[in-house]
């Protein structure tokens, strides 16, 4: 909060009902527009009571202690209204109310607990000020960073890990990248696509909802024009409100390579864009195919969006039709991955030493746990009624299901809470987009008033939201894993500052809960029903033996199929694709016949695009799929493996609901992953929770329990990568190459020269203190689009095991440390040096006398 939203608030309700709130942000943003929205009841007495409580609260953290003096009018809140909010309320003698606001955490137990909560509240309020506030060390960027994006630096270790390793990928492999949130994954994978220009061909990235789309559109349109990459639309997301002329013109721009990068959703690249991307990988100028928040394509392409892995099949397809050297690479990204989700995308997206991971798991260090076990519903309705009323907004509520978020939105509008709204799975994208945009307070074109501080939501809500100053998530219910729950407290602090978590429980939520595990998941005797439904019906096979399914059959004991019929079949498929029974691929577009007139053409064209929702083309992948007994044996352990995983994040959840430990403990072992390079571990945080307010001393030096250490993954060294152009001149045996020059103006002149056309030929990593800026720059500029690494901080001399380019200075004497260890290692280097340069390991005598493997600078330029 600045010093001056107090001032504001005053302002503004001494000029009540008239104001400007054009040129104010945050939370005394929020009360002028609930102000406005008195009259029209759009807003309630309590939306005013809890805003202008959290202004004071904010002001009361940066130690202004002052009330504020309310009108009195038939509009704004009584006394008795102010005080049931958590205010101090007395009328003036001038005839306002002087309101003051009293501090209020969620329930926890006596002594240290109560003293850390209020200093964590404390913290929460001073938001953007606090000194918990999530803060990066600036790490210096590569010379490829800066062309492409503009940037200086990363956010941090992990961000560069990652992009280095993205930015080396070869073509046709598979790069899976968990980057914490916040740690910017979107740059990671933006930068290779405007690296090399609009003229390299494009870019296809997959999101989960439409608001993002758009929201992704709106945040990378500046960014693209300004490093000279235009789309011809001017649009950079494909959304099913497009006009037809648009959409056609994308389809056209993605066909020919002129669409630089594209935003969508899986259904869209598995029907609209299908032969686009299939001609635009022909062609061998579809770049990158990136899937973010790529953990959803195990949950969600398991349950009901079936794309989400039928994308897989169409990959493949691309890999096939590319041009030698031009195939697609994969980036696959999230913020959290499980073992069971990393293995998913492996099987679907990678291949067989063409797939590699980048792990830089970190725990969140934004959120607060509070827990509260409550005796009745009636008990916990009113628990959380009374926190929405009283915790920082922007806010979200998470409960079970569509009913229960529609109950909670009446509820609340009936409290005097109007400013509130409900999106579930079931809600259209406009009433959607509806939502994200009133409760930011901004669309397509540019700032509106905000109409919602609270969205009540499913757990299908808030995926890749980008509000960024969320700052409470409550939860009604009790999710069904510890996966979705953290999930969902994610949603808030995105912008670093300190958030809370409040999830309020009553017994019945275990049984809910364990009932949700379970539905998903298909008995075997009830998936083979539903195969050998589908299987009856389908079209015979294609020449690639692919058949066509139809999701709206069911078995035969039913008289009829019913609402959840098709989601039923989904299951049923997903179940027989991670027991590898068959493979979901995406249905093909029908071609026209050379003699087919157009109007037959046209009515079977649509009537293919009507049939796309009750269709999914399969593959058998085993001769027995079809025999019942080999069925049952083999789907049963798949169905076992995948409850017990399920039920094993549920106790995680119950272990962190009854406090038994610390939840950065539940959430770091939750999120391990077994490798056979070894163990990844995800960096334990804990601002707070139940077990360390209880047990723990307050930790009053920097306010955490637990502090993640920085993720520093190693940077992957791709297999099959052609660089090491100048390997024909190293001896049997030697994996260092010394290519040295003689005077002066061949260190100036050719030295760079040569750095250009090795990173030309693969050799793109660089370090050594005869570098400078000018030449990185200068380098980089002249060798696009492939991308320059320099190695500042020596990390990739050290642990890099692919080949690099040192780069001495004009001393004989300056091999030592890292570098006379790479000297020795088994490691291809090639090392740029002066001529009288002196053996690491033998003073007195120069390298190039004793090390064979040596050439001149002239030598190597003329070579390349």
């Amino acid at each position: 909060m600045t010093a001056s939203d107090w001032v504001k608030a005053k302002q503004l309700f001494s000029a009540w009902p008239e104001m400007d709130s054009s040129e104010i942000q945050g939370t005394i943003r929020r009360l002028a527009d609930a102000l406005a929205g008195l009259r029209t009841r759009s807003a309630g007495w309590r939306d005013i009571t809890s805003l202008t409580r959290q202004i004071l609260l904010e002001a009361s953290a940066s130690g202004n202690m002052s009330p504020l003096l309310v009108p009195v009018t038939s509009e704004m809140p009584t006394v008795e209204q102010w005080r049931s909010s958590g205010c101090e309320a007395l009328i003036t003698t001038v005839g306002t109310i002087s309101v003051s606001a009293q501090p209020w955490h969620p329930s926890v137990s006596e002594g240290r607990a109560t003293d850390a909560a209020k200093a964590d509240l404390k913290e929460i309020y001073l938001g953007r000020d606090s000194a918990q506030r999530r803060s990066f060390n600036d790490v210096l960027g590569d010379p490829f960073w800066a062309t492409a994006l503009g940037y200086d630096n990363y956010y941090s270790l992990g961000q560069r890990q990652a992009a280095r390793s993205v930015i080396m990928a070869p073509p046709g492999s598979t790069a899976i990248v968990c980057l914490p949130t916040g740690h910017g994954k979107t740059p990671v994978a933006l930068a290779p696509t405007l690296l090399g220009g609009r003229a390299h061909g494009g870019s296809i990235v997959v999101v989960p909802t439409v608001v993002l789309a758009l929201d992704m559109e709106r945040r990378t349109r500046d960014l693209l024009e300004a490093r000279g990459v235009k789309s011809p639309t001017g649009r950079y997301a494909f959304t099913g409100d497009l006009s037809e002329d648009v959409k056609k013109q994308l389809c056209d721009d993605v066909r020919y390579g002129r669409q630089p990068i594209l935003f969508t959703s899986p259904e869209a690249v598995t029907t609209t864009l299908q032969r686009p991307l299939d001609e635009a990988a022909a062609a061998g100028s579809l770049r990158y195919f990136i899937i973010d928040e790529a953990h959803l394509v195990e949950q969600w392409g398991n349950e009901f969006r079936p794309d989400f892995q039928t994308m897989a099949g169409q990959r493949r397809n691309w890999l096939r039709r590319a041009p030698a050297g031009r195939e697609p690479r994969t980036i696959a990204m999230s913020a959290t991955l499980t073992a069971q989700q990393i293995e998913t995308l492996e099987n679907l997206f990678g291949a067989p030493q063409a797939t590699d991971l980048v792990w830089a798991s970190q725990l969140r260090t934004e959120p607060s746990y509070y827990i509260e076990s409550l005796p009745t519903e009636v008990a916990r309705r009113e628990a959380v009624m009374h926190a929405l009323a009283r915790l920082p907004k922007p806010s979200i509520l998470y409960v079970s299901t569509v009913e229960a978020a529609k109950d909670w939105a009446a509820l609340l509008a009936e409290s005097g809470m109007r400013r509130v709204i409900a999106v579930t799975g079931r809600s259209i994208p406009e009433d959607r987009r509806e939502a994200m945009e009133g409760w930011g307070g901004r669309d397509a074109t540019g700032r509106i008033p905000t109409r919602f501080d609270t969205v009540i939501g499913t757990s299908a809500f808030g995926l890749g939201i980008d509000l960024s100053d969320v700052k409470t998530v409550v939860h009604a219910c009790m999710p069904e894993t510890v996966d979705r729950y953290y999930q969902e407290v994610g949603r808030g602090g995105r912008d670093g500052s300190p958030s809370l978590a409040y999830m309020a429980t009553v017994q019945k939520d275990i049984r809910v809960a364990e009932s949700l595990n379970a539905e998903i998941i298909l008995l075997p005797k009830t998936a083979w029903e539903r195969w050998d439904a589908m299987f009856q019906r389908r079209i015979p096979p294609d020449a690639d033996g692919v058949y066509q399914i139809d999701l709206d059959s069911y078995p035969a004991r039913l008289s009829m199929g019913f609402k959840t019929n098709r989601l039923w079949n989904i299951r049923a498929l997903n179940l027989m694709v991670r027991t590898k029974l068959v493979e979901l691929t995406s249905p093909k577009a029908p071609q026209q016949a050379e003699d087919e007139p157009h109007d037959t053409w046209q009515r079977r064209q649509q009537g293919y695009l009507e049939s796309l929702p009750s269709r999914v083309d399969v593959q058998l992948m085993d001769g027995r799929t079809n025999d019942r007994d080999y069925f049952l044996r083999r789907i049963g352990p798949t169905r076992d493996r995948i409850l017990t995983s399920q039920n094993s994040a549920l106790e995680r959840l119950r272990a962190a609901v009854r406090g038994d430990r610390c939840i950065a403990d539940v959430l770091s072992d939750y999120y391990v992953v077994q490798r056979p390079e070894g163990t990844l571990e995800t960096a334990p945080a804990c601002r707070g929770c139940p077990h360390c307010r209880e047990h723990q001393e307050f930790p009053v030096a920097g306010g955490f329990y637990r502090t993640p250490w920085e993720p520093h993954p190693p940077v992957v060294k791709w297999l099959d990568v052609p660089s090491d152009p100048l390997g024909t001149f190293r001896g049997p045996g030697q994996t260092s190459l010394n290519i040295w020059w003689e005077r002066d103006d061949e260190r100036r002149d050719l030295v760079p020269d040569l750095v250009t056309e090795l990173c030309r030929r693969g050799m793109t990593i660089i370090g050594g203190e005869g570098i400078s800026d000018a030449m990185t720059k200068r380098i980089q500029r002249e060798s696009l689009p492939h991308a320059l690494i320099v190695d500042s901080d020596e990390d990739m001399l050290t642990a890099f095991r692919g080949p690099l380019v040192w780069i001495l200075d004009g001393s004989p004497e300056s091999m030592n440390g890292a570098a006379a260890e790479r000297f020795e290692s088994s490691d291809v280097t090639y090392f740029i040096h002066c001529r009288n340069l002196e053996h690491p390991s033998r003073p007195g005598a120069r390298l190039i006398d004793i090390h064979s493997s040596n050439i001149s600078i002239n030598r190597a330029l003329r070579s390349l």
